[in-house]
């Protein structure tokens, strides 16, 4: 089983681009559990008072294995990553960067709604 742990940007582009992250997720995975760190709860509920995507990125993220980190935003995503060997799951070029000199993989969205997995 594969983990991978997504962040806000990620959890809104299936919302935003009209894709389905499940199927995407197992045709280059197969294998895999969503894990959220859980402040991003906290910044989805704020997100999702004006934009509709960021509401259905809040029931999804409930419904998949959220995890208590100590660091907030993208330190929580890094965190959670290296704590459960996982995937990093972004479009966020800073988190791409900072998860590779981590020695961390990444999945970002390529094509419009197609992801990608970027590996050693």
């Amino acid at each position: 089983m594969r983990y991978v742990v997504a962040d806000t940007n990620a959890l809104i582009a299936p919302f935003k681009r009209k894709f389905n992250i499940d199927m995407e997720l197992e045709r280059i995975l197969g294998s895999y559990t969503i894990v959220v760190p859980e402040p991003l709860l906290g910044e989805l509920e704020k997100l999702a008072e004006t934009n509709i995507h960021a509401r259905g990125a809040l029931k999804l993220a409930k419904s998949r294995d959220v995890r208590k980190t100590r660091s907030r935003g993208d330190n929580a995503v890094l965190e959670l990553a290296k704590k459960v060997k996982g995937i990093v799951m972004t479009n966020d070029a800073e988190l791409i960067s900072r998860a590779r000199k981590a020695g961390l993989n990444v999945i970002r969205l390529r094509e419009g709604c197609r992801l990608q997995l970027v590996a050693d």
